[in-house]
C-alpha cells in the first residue's frame, strides 16, 4: 500500500524521479567524499595511512559527511522545494524525546552485543583503563561527529529514500529497497576478501538488518529522530567506551569504561574480528530481536 511516510508539502513541490533515487543517493555520498577529501589529500591533511587514526579520522566523518549533507541539502530546498519535516525531521515537542530515547536504545543494543560477546569468552580486558582529563576530549568529539554522519545517513536513506519509495510502491518495497542500497554502499571489496563466505554472509545479513531496523523504528514513530540517535549511538559506544572498531574502524584512544580485545582462541563469528562487535554472530541477534519487538509494539506505546 502506498503511504506518505512523513509530513506531506502543502505547497507545490517536484518529486524526483523514483529510478533516479537509489543513483542520486549514492551520487550525494560520492560527491561529498571526493568535494572534500580530494582537496584534504592534495594538500597533504590526509593519506590513505592515516585517514583511520584519530583525529584525521574526523576530516572523513565530519568533513565528508557535512558535504554530503550540504549537497542533499541543497537537492531537498532549490529541486524539490520540501522541508526537512517531509523526510522525517519535523520540529516538534516529540523531538527531544525521540532523540533521547533512540540514543538510549543505541547505547543499550550496543552494550548487549558488547557484553553478550564478552560473556561467551570473545572477549578479554586487554589492559585496565586509566583515563584522564585530556583523555574525554576525543571521547566527546567523536560523539558529535556520529551524530553528524549517522545523521546524514539516515537523512538520506530513511528519511528521503525510504519515504519516496514507500509513496509510489509501499512500505515494504521502502524497506527492502533503501535497505538493499545501504548495504551496497558499505561494502569494502579489500575487508570482505579477507573475511571469507561465512563472514560475507554474516556481513551482508548484518547490514541488511541494521537497515531493516532503523527503517521500522522510522516507520513506528514516523520520524526520523530516533534512528538518528540509534545510529550514533551504536556506532559510538564501540569505539569510545570499549576500544573496538565499528565498521573496521579502530582508533587508538583511551576507551571510558573498558578496553577490550578479541581472546586469542576464540571464533571470529564470536568476536568480529577486524570488524569488531558488528562482525558478531550476536549482532544481528540483537538487530532481529530489537526489530521484532518493533513489529509486535502496541500502537499505544509509540512516541
Amino acid at each position: 500500500m502506498k503511504i506518505e511516510l512523513y509530513e506531506t508539502a502543502t505547497h507545490e513541490y517536484r518529486r524526483t524521479w523514483i529510478l533516479a533515487v537509489p543513483v542520486l543517493a549514492f551520487a550525494f555520498f560520492i560527491l561529498g567524499q571526493i568535494l572534500f577529501l580530494l582537496p584534504a589529500k592534495i594538500l597533504g591533511l590526509i593519506t590513505r595511512e592515516t585517514i583511520e587514526t584519530y583525529p584525521t579520522i574526523l576530516y572523513l566523518i565530519i568533513g565528508a559527511f557535512s558535504m554530503t549533507a550540504f549537497i542533499f541539502t541543497a537537492w531537498l530546498r532549490f529541486f524539490e522545494r520540501r522541508n526537512f519535516a517531509s523526510v522525517g525531521l519535523r520540529i516538534d515537542d516529540k523531538m527531544r524525546r525521540r532523540y533521547l530515547s533512540g540514543f538510549g536504545l543505541g547505547l543499550l543494543m550496543a552494550a548487549s552485543v558488547v557484553y553478550g560477546v564478552q560473556w561467551f569468552g570473545g572477549y578479554e580486558v586487554e589492559a585496565e583503563v586509566s583515563l584522564q582529563a585530556r583523555d574525554l576530549l576525543p571521547i566527546i568529539v567523536l560523539v558529535f561527529a556520529f551524530i553528524l554522519q549517522s545523521g546524514t545517513e539516515e537523512l538520506i536513506f530513511r528519511g528521503w529514500m525510504l519515504g519516496r519509495i514507500a509513496a509510489r510502491y509501499g512500505l515494504i518495497a521502502g524497506v527492502i529497497g533503501n535497505s538493499a542500497l545501504f548495504t551496497l554502499m558499505h561494502v569494502d571489496p579489500d575487508a570482505l576478501a579477507a573475511l571469507g563466505m561465512s563472514g560475507i554472509v554474516l556481513f551482508t545479513i548484518t547490514t541488511l538488518l541494521f537497515s531493516v531496523f532503523l527503517s521500522l523504528l522510522s516507520i513506528k514513530e514516523r520520524s526520523i529522530w530516533g534512528a538518528c540517535a540509534w545510529h550514533a549511538a551504536w556506532n559510538w559506544m564501540f569505539i569510545t567506551w570499549f576500544g573496538l572498531p565499528t565498521t573496521g574502524i579502530e582508533l587508538n584512544l583511551v576507551p571510558l569504561v573498558s578496553d577490550l580485545t578479541p581472546t586469542p582462541d576464540a571464533a571470529l563469528w564470536l568476536t568480529g574480528g577486524m570488524d569488531g562487535p558488528e562482525g558478531s554472530i550476536l549482532a544481528p541477534l540483537v538487530l532481529a530481536a530489537g526489530s521484532l519487538w518493533l513489529l509486535w509494539r502496541p500502537r499505544g506505546q509509540q512516541s
